[in-house]
């Protein structure tokens, strides 16, 4: 009798091949029920259920919590062909949120997201990202929404190498590591800084979230935020969104710490999601040598203290089909945000 070679446990889960068992084949046999009873439904609820609606159904029964849609939102006050491209290789459907008039800053574009969570469903998933250099990475929808559920908090946001702006850095250290304590986050994790450019949440978090932010936000007080700005440079306005999550962020997590407020937010500290292109060269002494210098061809075009790379080289990347990975960190992300 020919034997046959065991496998690793695991090995079959993860490939590519059709494979069942005892309790694979009991849970097929019950859907299989359900499924053909829908495929049967009387006339006036509409036609059958085609195979793709099938296909759908079953992906998101799998998911922990009830989703009733899913929406990738971005702010821009013109076209450009990278946002085109974003349109058409999202994995959720992509809303264009726009004010009339030259860009000031990223105070309108807190304010447009702010007022468009109010508009959305307690259950829906929304995926608030940067419109001209945010680019998809060659996976779908539901491979996002299961690594989004994967951190098991209702609010996931991007993580990068640099703290930016300075202006948080006296308490941001302090906030991260409240974090860690928490069991979320990793405080040593090249990328544990907050980046505003990547927000994916469940609409009642969102309405949380946003609507702190409007209630504190400096803004509020419009000669305040111009005395501030005129005192550490008017770029400051064009970082003024992430100044304001990185100051929900800090409130929020000692809150969580110190009043047993419920914790709502985490990083994406191993960027499983929102991947950046952006590095900060001490972090990766073996990789980023003397011959990469920092910024763009050794130019920086954004205030920064520290040394950061904006175009390491392809060698640095892995490349799988239409996917890439910086090779200093394990996943593929979802997006690269350059």
């Amino acid at each position: 009798m020919a034997s046959v070679l065991a496998e690793p446990l695991g090995v079959a889960e993860t490939s590519r091949a059709a494979w069942t068992n005892s309790r694979v084949r009991a849970v097929s046999d019950t859907l299989r029920t359900v499924l053909e009873g829908w495929q049967q439904v009387p006339s006036h609820l509409g036609p059958p259920m085609d195979a793709a609606e099938v296909r759908q159904a079953l992906q998101w029964a799998t998911y922990p919590k009830r989703v009733t849609n899913v929406q990738m939102v971005v702010y821009a006050n013109k076209m450009h062909e990278n946002l085109r491209l974003l349109k058409a290789t999202a994995p959720f459907p992509l809303k264009i949120l726009t004010q009339e008039g030259d860009w000031k800053g990223t105070l309108d574009k807190l304010i447009s997201y702010w007022s468009f969570v109010q508009t959305v469903d307690d259950d829906a998933i929304i995926l608030f990202s940067d419109a001209f250099d945010v680019f998809v990475n060659g996976f779908d929808g539901h491979e996002l929404l299961r690594r989004y559920f994967s951190f098991r908090l209702p609010v996931v946001i991007a993580a990068e190498e640099n703290i930016f702006p300075r202006e948080v850095e006296a308490q941001a250290h302090d906030a991260l590591q409240i974090l860690d304590e928490l069991g979320f986050g990793n405080a040593s994790s090249p990328s544990r800084f907050l980046n505003a450019g990547g927000i994916i949440g469940v609409g009642w978090a969102l309405k949380r979230v946003y609507n702190d932010i409007r209630e504190n936000m400096i803004a509020n007080n419009p000669h305040m935020l111009m005395a501030h700005s005129d005192v550490v440079g008017h770029w400051f306005l064009h970082a003024y969104d992430q100044y304001e999550l990185w100051r929900f962020f800090i409130r929020h997590v000692i809150a969580a710490h110190y009043q047993g407020e419920e914790l709502l937010v985490t990083l994406d500290t191993e960027q499983l999601i929102f991947g950046s292109t952006v590095f900060r060269k001490e972090n990766w002494p073996d990789l980023l040598d003397e011959s990469i210098s920092g910024g763009v061809h050794g130019v920086h075009s954004i205030d920064v203290d520290v040394p950061l790379v904006f175009d390491a080289p392809q060698s640095l990347f892995e490349i799988w089909s239409c996917r890439a990975r910086f090779v200093g960190r394990r996943h593929f992300p979802i997006f690269w945000h350059g």
